[in-house]
């Protein structure tokens, strides 16, 4: 199955959530709507909160999706071990699973826990998804960003990419630029969904 045949709706999301069940129910309005608009595809770095609630919903529907990791899977869990029991069995449900590549300017101790670095890493996973996408839902609570490669940045950068380049340097927003960058541009959409 090619991702280019599809409808490609990816999420960004907030880790901790109030109410994870009523997203629950919000997204799984949004993937009704998608398997009526056609044939669909999803996508989701599987963090916690919305990432994993979009993958339960898509499990849910079967709908497929794929899993872009920012880091490789037993690094990346490092960032989540009281949780690492639903990571894998949504990991198991995914369609293709992939490692996204380490930023060309960064090291391998620039990525490790607590490093600067890392940040970039997450940056990648959201890029990636956004220039993938057809739709984008972004559960987010509407506050500015407080970080690189958080749930703000990654909806604004959807929007417009070029905020990129008030951050980076020419080299950086290039990488992001082609990372993952499909050759079909279709009408792009976001779906804002407010958390708190």
């Amino acid at each position: 199955m090619s991702i280019q045949q599809h409808s490609v709706w990816g999420i960004t999301g907030h880790r901790r959530l109030l109410q994870p069940e009523d997203l629950f129910q919000r997204l799984l309005k949004e993937g009704e709507k998608m398997l009526a608009s056609g044939e669909v595809y999803g996508l989701t770095p599987l963090a916690e909160g919305a990432d994993r609630i979009w993958a339960k919903v898509l499990v849910e529907l079967g709908i497929p999706y794929s899993v872009p990791l920012p880091l490789a899977q037993q690094d990346y869990e490092r960032d989540f071990p009281e949780s690492l029991k639903e990571f894998r069995f949504l990991l198991e449900k995914a369609q293709s699973v992939f490692t996204l590549p380490r930023c060309p300017w960064l090291s391998e101790s620039d990525i490790q826990p607590n490093a600067s670095g890392r940040s970039f890493q997450y940056l990648s996973a959201g890029v990636y998804i956004i220039n993938q996408s057809d739709v984008l839902i972004s559960a987010w609570d509407g506050k500015p960003a407080r970080g690189i490669g958080g749930t703000a940045q990654i909806t604004q950068i959807f929007q417009d990419f070029t905020v990129l380049k008030d951050i980076m340097d020419e080299e950086k927003y290039l990488y992001f630029q082609s990372l993952g960058k499909r050759n079909s541009a279709k009408s792009r959409k976001l779906i804002s969904m407010d958390v708190v």
